[in-house]
């Protein structure tokens, strides 16, 4: 386990590391390694908090240990039928402290899957926090006296993907402006310490080769 950081509101952030290789006759057919964040010395919001990252990481796990773990051991019986190499499914799930102070916290979690075609998988998610409840903090909390802030939010990004796609920075669908605004969620942004992360799904408003598209937005300092 590795210290990520530690603050004045005694909040401290530890990674916890799982690593297995499920395997059909003796011979390996899917490795993963999921890291997720314990919350230590805070309080009755940092074990809330805990247990929510407890939950996740076991939703994951269920996924490879069946789901994923099922679909492996099948490529697996396709390649043997017809002579041809196997590649040995991989997932894995890691996550970094984006953003900590004495008012909030936000970590970010990727996960990914590489089944037995090469092509990844990816999903994003993140999380913003208010401590020391261990409550989630609304998007809105960063805009103070803003009333209209949404449109003012969703506006800023929709120009932000403009100027991308112009550029050749990132392969968004044309019509990506119009669906925005359906793909942005509390659940899959983060706080930054230059400002705030929103994290648009695989192949939501891109192909799927340019994997979570991740849009910026700074924030004015008080």
């Amino acid at each position: 386990m590795e210290t990520v950081g530690k603050k004045q509101s005694d909040w401290t952030v530890l990674w916890q590391e799982e690593r297995q290789t499920l395997s059909l006759q003796g011979e390996p057919v899917l490795e993963y390694a999921l890291v997720r964040p314990q919350i230590r010395d805070g309080g009755r919001g940092g074990r809330r908090l805990d247990r929510y990252y407890q939950h996740l990481a076991e939703v994951w796990r269920r996924r490879w240990d069946r789901a994923l773990y099922w679909q492996s051991c099948l490529d697996l019986a396709r390649c043997r039928d017809l002579a041809r190499p196997f590649q040995p499914w991989q997932a894995r799930l890691e996550g970094r402290v984006l953003f900590q102070d004495q008012e909030s916290l936000s970590i970010r979690l990727d996960a990914e899957e590489l089944h037995g075609d090469g092509r990844p998988l990816q999903v994003r998610m993140g999380d913003l926090w208010s401590l020391p409840e261990g409550v989630p903090l609304p998007v809105a909390h960063c805009f103070p006296g803003d009333r209209r802030w949404w449109r003012h939010l969703t506006r800023k990004l929709r120009e932000q993907g403009e100027v991308r796609r112009a550029a050749g920075d990132c392969f968004l669908d044309p019509d990506f402006g119009p669906r925005l605004r359906q793909f942005l969620s509390p659940h899959r942004c983060c706080r930054t310490p230059e400002g705030l992360e929103f994290y648009i799904p695989q192949c939501a408003l891109a192909p799927a080769a340019e994997g979570v598209v991740t849009f910026s937005l700074p924030l004015n300092e008080e």
